[in-house]
């Protein structure tokens, strides 16, 4: 009886499939990041092309400041924008849109900002009657805990952390709305 009850039990899985349950296949995408950690030619962040699968980083691919700005406006062709569509329209980063939306902007004053999230004065000795101003973070060195719990809704876990796809879009967006700056920079 027993042996009967063992068959009718294994006798479905081996007709079905033995059993497994195929997962769907995830396909792997490409989307813009960026860093809080210095890159390359002394700027204070650093720009990527992302490959991910799932919810799983695969590798990185740096980016200067103009290949981001024109792959992302789908000016140039790009693994994160097969589409060519304007990101920074899409994502709401008025910082980054002509405002002239048939055109293009060549560049995107938001990025002289994203040093300010890390320091509180500028680190580097400025270029000669250029004035930097302030940074926003709470500590010299670093973001303060709260600052960094705020940066963790965009991705960046810890100093060198990556925002990557809509969130890095979302950071550029708000880097440019002055209550979500004064909020990071006192705490509110």
């Amino acid at each position: 009886m027993r042996m009967h009850v063992l068959l009718a039990l294994l006798l479905p899985i081996v007709l079905f499939g033995q059993g497994r349950v195929q997962e769907p296949l995830v396909p792997v995408t490409w989307s813009f990041g960026l860093s809080l950690g210095t890159g390359p030619h002394s700027q204070l962040y650093s720009l990527f092309l992302v490959k991910e699968h799932g919810l799983e980083i695969l590798s990185t691919e740096p980016l200067s400041r103009e290949q981001f700005v024109q792959q992302a406006q789908g000016k140039a062709p790009s693994k994160a924008n097969a589409a060519g569509e304007n990101l920074f329209k899409f994502y709401g980063v008025e910082g980054c849109v002509h405002p002239d939306t048939t055109k293009f902007v060549y560049d995107c004053d938001l990025f002289d900002d994203l040093w300010k999230l890390r320091f509180w004065e500028y680190p580097f000795q400025p270029k000669q009657g250029a004035h930097p101003g302030r940074g926003w973070s709470e500590r010299r060195e670093a973001p303060s805990p709260r600052q960094m719990l705020l940066l963790s809704d965009y991705g960046i876990l810890h100093l060198t952390g990556l925002a990557y796809g809509e969130n890095a879009f979302r950071l550029l967006r708000d880097l440019g709305d002055s209550s979500w700056v004064d909020n990071y920079r006192k705490g509110y």
